[in-house]
């Protein structure tokens, strides 16, 4: 790689950008509103990264190929997805590169989108944030989003938010609460909303709860035929021994 560095982020010059990250993880809350957020705005991909520690592959989307870890742009508005597992010793070269870009385009906002498991299903599931600083704390607080007092942010999103604060950007994390074992839609469409408040940025989020609804409902049907088929097993056990 050029200077002896094991990461190149390849982006365009974008002054005051607002950049939102969405790396696979709990729950794929920020991977599915990152890829949301990218479609619905109609953005085009705009940069890559590049490492010959990324799996050789190629993701093909609409009949075209592209790298697996990608930017999409629209105004000054930047959009980071992965769509492979990223091990932390690239995460952290990935993200030191990302910064001295950030740090160079002076960027207006910096903000990860991940998910928080809970372990168990609410009527109302929050969305829980941190910023890089107390008024940035304030500012969710304000918009509704429970401040993260204590715990630990793993990967993409916790060592961004670290490395954009020292360099004193405006840097927070959005967290929606999901159970964690499967895709939620439902907990990115939180994130999302949440995201409007801070940006500005005006986006339904009528699509990504009509998907929940469909996964809700599979569930709900896969849970009432194993229920079924339970009860039918205790009745056949029982008539053994009636």
């Amino acid at each position: 790689m050029e200077n002896g560095k094991p990461v190149k982020v390849i982006l365009p010059e974008i002054k005051n950008p607002v950049f939102i990250e969405g790396y696979p993880g709990v729950g794929l809350v920020g991977h599915i509103a990152a890829n949301f957020l990218a479609k619905e705005l109609g953005m085009k991909m705009i940069g890559y990264v590049e490492s010959p520690f990324i799996p050789p592959m190629a993701l093909i989307l609409e009949g075209k190929p592209n790298p697996p870890l990608r930017f999409y742009g629209r105004d000054n508005l930047i959009v980071a997805v992965a769509d492979i597992y990223v091990p932390p010793t690239l995460v952290n070269e990935i993200v030191k590169e990302t910064v001295r870009y950030l740090k160079e385009m002076e960027a207006a906002k910096v903000i990860s989108l991940g998910g928080i498991g809970i372990g168990f299903f609410k009527e109302k599931m929050d969305v829980w944030g941190v910023g890089a600083r107390e008024e940035l704390n304030r500012e969710l607080e304000e918009m509704g989003v429970k401040v993260l007092q204590y715990g630990s942010i793993m990967g993409m999103s916790g060592k961004l938010l670290w490395e954009a604060s020292r360099e004193n950007l405006n840097a927070y994390v959005l967290l929606g609460e999901t159970f964690g074992d499967r895709p939620d839609p439902r907990a990115a469409a939180n994130v999302v909303e949440a995201l409007k408040s801070l940006t500005g940025i005006e986006i339904s989020t009528e699509p990504l709860l009509k998907e929940a609804e469909m996964i809700e409902e599979q569930l709900r049907r896969m849970h009432e035929q194993m229920e079924q088929a339970r009860k039918k097993a205790e009745k056949q056990y029982e008539s053994i021994y009636l």
